[in-house]
């Protein structure tokens, strides 16, 4: 989880760039791991990302900023990219400022609600280009971790097997390619600036093209994950709205169903982007996460968390 640290214990050449554009009592640290900070200038409505410099990293802040300019061009909320500067170590981007609120675990139906509406007109901007599109974002890529050799050691068979046959359930609609769009990707609680008419996405750097579900099954994992109480409520208000009342059908059910139990699985390989180090000093802790995230996957019904008739999968 990143750490929120003060202004003086950033990096100097950062602190440096950043005295050259207001006091140092004027920013907040956001957000702060070894390879990337955000740092907020409410005052000035900035927000100040600092990239370090690696092949990866910044590959990653180019395509965030090529998906903003296309998210402009179709007039889709989002932040707005103002100017770019290389530093020594790190790259520098500063972004206007998205007023709002972060709601994070305090999320209530309306704001359900005003998240699904981005979505889905987040989606219907994009379904006409979606068709010719691969997909970004899939079972293959998610489930990659625990199908390979290397992490044998990881995942019980049963585990194995069980992802192996999500991925199976997948593929026939992966393959059609019929609701490719452009996604988020990653709209967990913290990722949303709510005010008071619209839901405003921020980090974009993993969104591209995939299956719509796929995004409501990361969005409805968020809430499960992310919130504790009012489950129920907020997914039936988010899903009313991205469908509009009684418009659900059976196969949108086992679509959303299939990828909220991807999203499980897929949380049962976060501990392998730690260091060896963590995964080692955590082994206990993660390996009871694991095994948490399979069964939670394996327990996952939304018909019967919307109080429709069983599907089948």
């Amino acid at each position: 989880m990143a750490k929120t640290v003060s202004f003086d214990s950033l990096p100097r050449e950062i602190r440096t760039a950043l005295y050259r554009i207001d006091e140092p009592e004027c920013f907040s640290v956001e957000r702060s791991r070894h390879e990337a900070i955000t740092v907020v200038n409410k005052r000035l409505s900035r927000v100040y990302k600092f990239v370090r410099k690696n092949k990866k990293l910044v590959l990653l802040l180019d395509k965030e900023i090529d998906n903003l300019i296309l998210l402009r061009n179709k007039k889709i909320s989002a932040p707005t990219v103002l100017n770019r500067q290389p530093l020594k170590q790190y790259d520098m981007v500063s972004y206007a400022y998205v007023e709002g609120e972060i709601v994070a675990d305090s999320m209530m139906p309306k704001n359900a609600k005003l998240l699904a509406d981005a979505h889905r007109k987040l989606h219907i901007a994009f379904e006409r280009e979606g068709k010719g599109k691969l997909a970004e974002w899939n079972s293959a890529r998610m489930l990659k971790p625990i199908f390979s050799k290397t992490n044998a050691s990881e995942y019980a068979p049963e585990l194995v097997k069980y992802a192996r046959s999500i991925a199976r359930a997948l593929k026939a609609h992966e393959l059609a390619r019929e609701d490719v769009t452009f996604i988020h990707s990653d709209s967990h609680l913290s990722n949303v600036v709510f005010q008071p008419e619209r839901a405003v996405l921020i980090d974009w750097a993993e969104a591209g093209w995939a299956s719509k579900y796929f995004e409501l099954g990361v969005t409805i994992h968020a809430m499960l994950y992310e919130k504790k109480a009012m489950q129920r409520d907020l997914i039936v208000t988010y899903l009313n709205e991205y469908f509009e009342a009684g418009k659900i059908t059976e196969r949108d059910v086992q679509l959303i169903e299939l990828h909220v139990k991807l999203r499980f699985l897929e949380g049962a390989t976060w501990h392998l982007l730690e260091s060896k180090e963590d995964q080692l000093l955590n082994k206990v802790r993660y390996a009871k996460f694991v095994e948490d995230s399979w069964r939670k996957a394996e327990r996952f019904d939304l018909a019967k968390l919307l109080g429709m008739p069983a599907t089948k999968a």
